[in-house]
């Protein structure tokens, strides 16, 4: 299905809107075209007949009248349409992405997203217009054309020799429009990341000092955008004027032609005049056509980057026939698991694993060896390429997804707060939470104290990310959130990594009262979580190399024991990360 028509399907739940305004613009052409018979009116007047004139002016003035009101009764209508369509389509977007897989905004950029969501909806938003002239335009000209003839046939026939070069001049162009539009979107898109990567990181651009270079880097690609707009405006400032240019050509042939016939007593004067009119309604009605053909190419190229994503389907889907996992144990169970990012680069090989409710399992190893990955495929963000992961037995591939991520809980290195209350952040997985059991939350989170000093307590509104409180601060209210939720499943994703004492002190007290009862995956945590893990999985390259509790790994010369070494020499302390 081309673009069009599925924007077309898409406005279906609104068709009386846009029905409604196309109606009141045909009868705005119609209007248009009867000003021809009051100029033809006026001219009797004019000869002879002055009894005419208040016809004339009572005509003109209903004329104007009719186009204000239905010109008014277009413009409201398909506006009310558009945004309405346009409301849909975001909506449709931003619902069609939480239902992508992890692996697609693993390869796609943010600013990319972004983009789409508005610059691209905003185009098809703009072409309110269009769809005033695919209707005005048809029917002045064609209207025109029929009144032309009625007039006189031949000279009808004389200026209708324009309509093939105007059409030649339409076709070559707005033809490269669509491609110049979507150039211009991915530019714009370019820049959208830029400055969302910019807000993101302006601390660490502060911190070295990098504001010339990213001025720098953002002048470019907007001197890039610049120039690709001005490529699509040039092109579109070209048709007009040429469209024009070949309509005054016809006009002059037509007033040699038809003073001509005038002269030889075969036209009436009359007639001639508004012949002229009802030529420059055609010719109006040819640029129009001329813009329609940009407008439509601009937009279906909006239209084909916003399907692009709508048209992408999720690596990770729940299938009709999933189950319910119910109030899970927390087994955990790998079976010959092989698991790839990319062709050819294999993160996972061959895992085994078995973990039993409640067990506190290390994983630890060489950055890439595959401890994150392991983490990854439990709530099932990604699908093994081979094997299977079961939880209390069941492939997670045959679970509803939902009930299973509900009683899985991950707490990352980088917390994730919303720009929202401090009560909202924490009941954000539980929203049905009372006040009681969120400050309950937050004391088993050691976050109690401090929430209360901030300005409005558990109201206070955080910044972007939580960047108003302490990165000590926001892993404990991430844990009282995990605590909250309640999971049977847990990770721990470097969660007390980059912290000072007294802040790693609080979130680790936090963490054990985390952990009770529950089956845990420590990721590259510290000694004093790795000395208290029931068993330590150490990994390197996608492989279980070596198993064991902390004193075992520690003797004969074991792969666990370098590491740890080598992060001992290089911090002087028994504080390291695996």
């Amino acid at each position: 299905m081309t673009p069009f028509r599925r924007i077309v399907a898409l406005s279906r739940p609104h068709l009386r809107y846009f029905l409604g305004g196309l109606i009141a613009a045909a009868f705005v052409g119609l209007l248009d075209l009867s000003l021809a018979y009051a100029i033809k009116t006026f001219i009797k007047m004019g000869n002879g007949r002055p009894e005419l004139l208040s016809a004339v002016c009572w005509l003109v003035l209903a004329i104007y009248g009719g186009k204000w009101l239905f010109g008014y009764q277009q413009m409201v209508l398909l506006s009310t349409g558009v945004y309405r369509l346009a409301t849909d389509l975001r909506a449709r977007l931003y619902n069609h992405l939480h239902a992508l897989s992890i692996s697609f905004f693993d390869r796609q950029r943010t600013g990319q997203i972004l983009s789409r969501m508005t610059n691209d909806v905003n185009v098809i938003q703009t072409s309110a217009p269009l769809f005033v002239e695919m209707i005005t335009a048809p029917v002045k000209g064609v209207g025109g054309v029929v009144g032309m003839f009625v007039l006189n046939w031949r000279l009808t026939i004389a200026a209708l020799l324009i309509v093939p070069l105007m059409a030649l001049a339409i076709t070559r162009i707005g033809g490269k429009m669509r491609s110049l539009s979507s150039l211009l979107q991915m530019r714009l898109a370019d820049i959208a990341e830029i400055v969302e990567e910019t807000v993101s990181g302006m601390r660490i651009i502060k911190s070295f000092a990098a504001e010339d270079y990213e001025m720098e880097r953002f002048a470019e690609r907007n001197r890039e955008g610049y120039r690709a707009a001005m490529r699509g405006a040039r092109r579109s400032a070209a048709l007009g004027p040429t469209v024009e240019l070949i309509g005054a050509l016809g006009t002059i042939l037509i007033l040699i032609y038809g003073g001509y016939l005038v002269a030889q007593g075969h036209f009436q004067w009359d007639s001639f005049v508004p012949f002229i009119y009802l030529m420059t309604v055609v010719a109006s009605s040819a640029r129009h056509i001329g813009r329609i053909n940009v407008s439509y190419q601009t937009m279906m190229g909006a239209a084909e980057r916003v399907f692009e994503i709508l048209d992408d389907k999720p690596d990770v889907a729940e299938s009709p026939d999933a189950a319910d996992p119910g109030k899970l144990q927390g087994r955990v169970t790998f079976e010959n698991v092989t698991f790839s990012y990319l062709p050819k680069a294999t993160a996972l090989a061959d895992v085994s694993l078995d973990v039993a409710p409640g067990e506190i399992v290390a994983l630890v190893g060489p950055s890439g060896a595959g401890k994150s990955t392991v983490a990854s495929l439990i709530p099932r963000f990604y699908d093994p390429s081979q094997g299977r992961v079961l939880v209390d037995g069941q492939d997670v591939r045959g679970l509803k997804l939902a009930p299973l991520r509900r009683q899985i809980a991950v707490v990352p290195q980088e917390t994730m707060l919303f720009a929202a209350s401090i009560r909202e952040n924490i009941a954000y997985g539980r929203r049905d939470a009372t006040s009681e059991q969120i400050e309950d939350a937050a004391r088993a989170a050691n976050a109690h104290d401090f929430i209360l000093k901030t300005p409005e307590g558990y109201e206070t509104v955080l910044g972007d990310r939580g960047a108003r409180i302490s990165l000590g601060q926001r892993q404990r209210i991430a844990i009282a959130r995990a605590i909250l939720a309640d999971p049977a499943i847990l990770i721990l994703d470097e969660a007390t990594s980059s912290l000072d004492a007294e802040s790693e002190r609080l979130v680790q007290e936090a963490l054990e009262i985390l952990m009770r009862g529950r089956t845990t995956f420590v990721i590259a945590h510290r000694l004093v979580t790795i000395t208290k893990a029931d068993r330590i999985i150490v990994m390197d390259r996608g492989r279980i190399v070596e198993t064991g509790v902390f004193d075992e790994l520690m003797r004969g010369d074991t792969l666990f024991r370098r590491l740890y070494e080598i992060q001992h020499r290089t911090t002087g302390d028994a504080s390291y990360d695996i």
